[in-house]
């Protein structure tokens, strides 16, 4: 009960920046229009920075992250398998199928992850960024082209079917351009590279440096406040009612059996300590917003994954502390 007490209140703050997004946009101090703008100021801004920032920095980086991103996606494609199954039980239609594979998998490990890893452990910033990056962020991209293919209907551009074509291709190029991935890059040069050690002794360089980092640790603290407001701005509790089974479904699968896999997998490798708190941390992160809006992308049903999205957020206020309490 202790360790339950702590984990809540240490999230408190975080869902609180949560609920004051949702209460500036109904007041609309943030209107639904500027929440773009924001996300994109943290992908393309505060949060490289941030990851920038911390990989340079690391001590190390212990071979054991690579083992649990592969947990992770192990993790991942079981509860998918598990959304493929159910759909196909109830026979839901293929569209709705296809989001609910998506949105059971798929778990906000950046927007809300970050944040709660810094929170909570930060010694695991690096895993958890790890984690995201090649666990859920490449796979989210790949499967949202894959998925939209054997589930969707057509897209369609004025009026027209049109195929996906390219669509993993796009999908792999989008992941390798991003900011963040190009700041792991970066992050991992500056800290893996053996530079000259007489660099270091130029006073000039030395001020740049510290120049640098300290704007950089500036940038980073913007990510927090910023990713939780627009989360919460962006939330939409109306798509729920279309379709309440898928939407019971997703929540159950993601934020109960993805990290109790998650758990199980790491018990079962050996993986103990933070290293296992944080690969269940990420495991059991509320389903993504990038997931639903791949799913209208690719001809999926995309006003489920939103409605999966907003009661998978609010129920992660309950369900994220019991994680980490029970599953250590």
């Amino acid at each position: 009960m202790l360790l339950l007490a702590s984990v809540l209140r240490a999230l408190a703050p975080l869902f609180f920046l949560i609920l004051l997004g949702v209460f500036l946009r109904r007041r609309n101090v943030v209107p639904a229009a500027a929440v773009p703008y924001m996300n994109a100021l943290v992908v393309n801004v505060t949060l490289p920075a941030l990851v920038v920032l911390t990989l340079s920095k690391a001590q190390e980086i212990p071979h054991a992250y690579l083992i649990a991103c592969v947990v992770l996606f192990g993790a991942e494609m079981g509860t998918m398998a598990l959304a493929w199954a159910l759909g196909r039980l109830l026979r839901l239609p293929r569209p709705t199928c296809g989001a609910l594979m998506m949105t059971a998998t798929y778990g906000n490990t950046g927007f809300l992850g970050y944040p709660i890893a810094l929170q909570r452990l930060p010694g695991m910033f690096v895993a958890g960024v790890l984690l995201d990056q090649f666990s859920m962020s490449l796979p989210l991209y790949l499967s949202g082209a894959l998925l939209g293919g054997s589930f969707g209907g057509p897209l369609r551009h004025e009026g027209r079917g049109i195929p996906a074509a390219g669509g993993r291709r796009k999908a792999v190029l989008r992941f390798f351009r991003g900011p963040i991935f190009l700041a792991i890059v970066v992050g991992l040069a500056v800290r893996l590279v053996p530079w000259p050690a007489g660099l270091r002794e130029i006073p000039a360089l030395q001020t740049s440096g510290d120049i640098l980092g300290q704007m950089l640790g500036y940038l980073g603290q913007g990510t927090t406040p910023v990713i939780l407001v627009a989360l919460g701005a962006a939330l939409r509790p109306g798509a729920i009612k279309k379709a309440p089974l898928p939407v019971a479904l997703a929540c159950l699968l993601k934020l109960v059996i993805c990290p109790v896999l998650a758990w199980a997998a790491c018990r079962l490798l050996g993986i103990s300590g933070d290293l296992l708190a944080i690969t269940v941390q990420q495991a059991a992160m509320p389903t993504a917003v990038v997931a639903s809006v791949l799913c209208t992308q690719n001809a999926m049903d995309g006003e489920v994954a939103v409605g999966i999205v907003f009661t998978a957020t609010v129920l992660s206020g309950v369900t994220i502390p019991i994680a980490l309490a029970v599953l250590r």
